[in-house]
């Protein structure tokens, strides 16, 4: 009995310890990833690292850093070099993670081709894949006869197009004040739990500091009662990352954890979504698959007349809500077929909204120029004093004003 709370008592402890670490290297991201955004929001317009409107997608006001990403990755790396837990991610992602960081930061300063980003991409997804490591996502499904000889190159193919098709999803839904940051939190939660309570604990330490990192950038990027507009943005370097990484975590986990490479899907499913079926609809209006637009599904509820706040709500309760039900297949040990299955079913409610927005969407618009149009006859016109001299003004010029540089974004 004597030996059974000895036992009891040493593993108390040894929990204790692990979450005490957890707790203090989470604090630790948080508290960096927050003062590194203080910083180089000052330093970025040095090194244009800025965004500025363009009144046709962006939309925001004033020029904004971009560097929100540099401060995420930033963190994450100098929390796991100083616990030595940077040795627990092999060396290829750290190759895969660097090469998306300086490509999206040129990608920030000069606006890369979409070739060259592309070609950067498929290299990032060979780094983090590994084909030749001789490991491949799990398919939780028994394969025909005839594809099990050929399998592995099949599986490393899926693999390295989901790496490049996460990175460009992310990267796309980065387009409100909190979204791409937002739903990557929510991802990596999901994630962290899995990884957790699946036997692959040597993760959860490295997810856990990436999220923390995430929340102190969310801190000056999503909307709330003490941030009106994003201060800082991802910048395209932070938006691809967060895909890299992620789907990174994805494949690992159902490699490590012998999960099904479809259910994990349900983590990220709402990107990934909104990307395939934003590819559909180029394609179907003869324009590139790359081209920039205001298709996304944040434009769509925006042009519902949904504040970007309530927007970014939105689609990322979505995302845990998806994230949710894959986590509880996952632990439950539902059926992986049935689940694949199921991934139907937010592809089905994404289609029905934007067809009705297709139908319905022309109407509102002319809804609202009809109203628009009223307000501007209801205004009275002004009076004109008959003793102002109309030939020469006599007003003095308005004084010029600098606009600040690092204006808040809409």
């Amino acid at each position: 009995m004597t030996g059974e709370h000895t036992l009891h008592g040493e593993c108390s402890i040894y929990w204790g310890c692990v979450l005490f670490v957890w707790i203090t290297n989470c604090l630790a991201a948080l508290t960096v990833s927050a003062a590194l955004v203080v910083v180089l929001k000052w330093v970025s317009p040095a090194f244009s690292l800025v965004d500025r409107p363009d009144r046709r997608r962006k939309l925001h006001d004033g020029v904004v850093p971009l560097c929100g990403g540099i401060a995420i990755f930033a963190t994450f790396t100098i929390v796991m070099l100083l616990q030595q837990r940077a040795t627990s991610l092999p060396l290829n992602f750290w190759v895969g993670l660097l090469i998306t960081l300086l490509v999206g930061v040129m990608d920030d300063r000069m606006e890369l081709s979409a070739v060259k980003r592309l070609a950067a991409q498929f290299v990032v997804a060979l780094c983090l894949v590994n084909p030749f490591a001789g490991s491949v996502i799990v398919t939780g499904v028994a394969l025909p006869p005839v594809l099990v000889s050929i399998s592995y190159p099949i599986l490393a193919m899926v693999s390295i197009l989901f790496v490049v098709g996460l990175i460009n999803a992310w990267n796309m839904v980065d387009g409100v004040d909190g979204l791409a940051g937002g739903g990557a939190a929510v991802a990596l939660f999901w994630l962290a739990v899995i990884a957790s309570l699946k036997g692959a604990s040597d993760l959860v330490m490295p997810i856990a500091v990436l999220l923390a990192a995430v929340c102190g950038f969310l801190a000056f990027n999503m909307r709330s009662p003490w941030v009106a507009r994003a201060k800082i943005f991802l910048g395209d370097a932070g938006s691809t990352a967060l895909g890299a990484v992620i789907a990174y975590l994805v494949i690992t986990l159902s490699v490590r954890a012998n999960i099904a490479f479809s259910v994990l899907l349900w983590i990220v499913i709402v990107p990934v979504i909104d990307t395939l079926s934003l590819i559909v609809r180029r394609l179907h209006a003869g324009c590139s698959p790359l081209a920039a637009d205001r298709r996304h599904l944040h434009h769509l509820i925006l042009d519902r007349g949904i504040s970007p706040a309530m927007t970014t709500i939105i689609i990322v309760t979505a995302s845990a809500v998806c994230g949710g039900i894959g986590c509880i297949t996952i632990l439950t040990g539902a059926s992986n077929f049935v689940m694949t299955l199921a991934l139907l079913l937010p592809f089905v409610a994404h289609t029905a909204f934007v067809l009705h927005v297709s139908v319905t969407g022309s109407g509102l618009i002319e809804r609202t120029r009809s109203a628009a149009a009223s307000q501007l006859n209801s205004i009275p016109p002004m009076a004109v004093r008959s003793d102002l001299n109309m030939s020469h003004a006599s007003a003095p010029p308005p004084a010029k004003t600098r606009p600040g540089i690092l204006s808040d974004a809409v």
